[in-house]
């Protein structure tokens, strides 16, 4: 059990009301909180007030009154935070799933962290005290409600549990769900050195597949090969293509790819018969890379959308923006897929996903990166571990502490 997991807990009722937004709406909840210490009146959190072209052009940091959980939630005290570069720049510009019905609305950042539970409501069946991972919840703050479903028990709080969150299931979910790695395929990861990649690299080894890590860079490339991937290819000095031809004539039976662009295209051309490309996500496209052009401005469109030859036949594809936010399934000759919604239908899948990876994680089966090389703490980095994150030189996941309230 987590060390904070030992002191008896007591009833409050609250009156709680919601001022974001501009809404007052009262609700009454009875909630189960930390016996002997209190919860603070406030609390802060990250926000943007308004859309913008960048992150840090709209993040501020802003006090908010204490809120207590509902049926089926928890309060969480978040202790650190992962950084979602994707994630968090459309959000802080309200493109595609974060498109607000206002430009005035306030919307709350982050998206994934791992914290202790310092008050449940009804029906909630974690307990105060208990450490977690958290997938969803706005963990840029102090403290934030959250679906006890999207919450999962770990032995600590501790960095590497806001890496499994969001990066480490979407990892577990693709290849393990939705592509059914099986014994024997050859699994190519892009970005394999970052928060995802690397957990996607050690899935595919357990599963006993032929990996190929794609990264730049020579630091990256030594610890993918202490990693035990089969291949690394440094695209800083290979050709990806022509080193995955030679290696791999017959082409490839997965690609988890996170990059988008030319890296894209290129591995498309390399699927065998039968092979998947799980598009999870397309950092060559993010509009960092674009120099921020306008929200929804065509500049943000990278590779595809245009008519290819692909296996003999003239297709036409869709964007990575498209395959990604649309979560489109494109069919290609040969049974070959690129698909676009990696996180399946099936809740039950996603579970056996969720269970396997936090028992590898409890039983020291898998090395969870953090990145040491830029450390970052308090809410008022967070912009800061962004743009060190977009910028690629990381190796694991990035993630800001978030310190204990004054």
């Amino acid at each position: 059990m987590h060390a904070l997991h030992c002191r008896a807990p007591s009833f409050r009722y609250s009156c709680i009301r919601d001022r974001v937004n501009g809404r007052s709406a009262c609700r009454c909840v009875t909630a189960l909180v930390t016996k002997g210490s209190s919860l603070p009146s406030t609390f802060k959190r990250l926000v943007s007030k308004k859309p913008g072209l960048k992150f840090r052009d709209v993040a501020t940091v802003e006090e908010f009154p204490m809120v207590l959980p509902g049926k089926g939630e928890v309060l969480v005290r978040f202790h650190w935070a992962g950084v979602n570069g994707g994630c968090e720049t459309f959000r802080a510009r309200r493109e595609h799933a974060f498109a607000t019905s206002s430009p005035d609305d306030v919307v709350l950042l982050g998206a994934e962290g791992a914290g202790e539970v310092v008050a449940v409501g009804p029906g909630a069946r974690l307990q105060v005290g208990d450490a977690v991972a958290v997938n969803g919840a706005a963990a840029f703050a102090e403290y934030a409600i959250a679906a006890e479903r999207m919450c999962t028990r770990v032995p600590d709080v501790c960095p590497e549990a806001a890496v499994l969150a969001v990066s480490g299931m979407t990892a577990a979910v693709a290849l393990q769900g939705t592509a059914q790695i099986q014994p024997g395929e050859v699994v190519v990861v892009t970005a394999a050195a970052g928060g995802t990649g690397h957990i996607a690299v050690q899935l595919a080894l357990r599963s006993g597949c032929r990996v190929v890590a794609v990264c730049g860079g020579e630091r990256k490339a030594a610890a993918l090969s202490a990693l035990g991937a089969h291949l690394v290819i440094d695209h800083t000095q290979q050709d990806v293509g022509a080193a995955l031809r030679a290696a791999f004539p017959g082409g490839v039976g997965v690609v988890y790819e996170g990059v988008g662009g030319a890296l894209a295209d290129t591995l498309v051309r390399h699927l065998a018969p039968g092979g998947r490309l799980l598009q999870v996500g397309y950092i060559a496209g993010y509009p960092h890379a674009q120099g921020y052009p306008a929200p929804h401005h065509p500049a943000a469109a990278t590779s595809g959308g245009q008519v290819q030859e692909l296996y003999g036949t003239r297709l036409t594809i869709p964007t990575c923006a498209e395959l990604f936010w649309e979560g489109r399934v494109v069919e290609l000759p040969g049974s070959r897929r690129i698909i676009g919604q990696v996180w399946p239908k099936d809740a039950k899948a996603i579970l056996r996903c969720r269970r396997l990876l936090y028992e590898m994680h409890a039983k020291g089966e898998l090395q969870v990166w953090v990145d040491r090389t830029h450390t970052f703490s308090g809410l008022e980095s967070a912009a800061d571990a962004l743009d060190y994150m977009l910028q690629g030189s990381h190796v694991g996941k990035v993630v800001v502490q978030i310190p204990s309230p004054s």
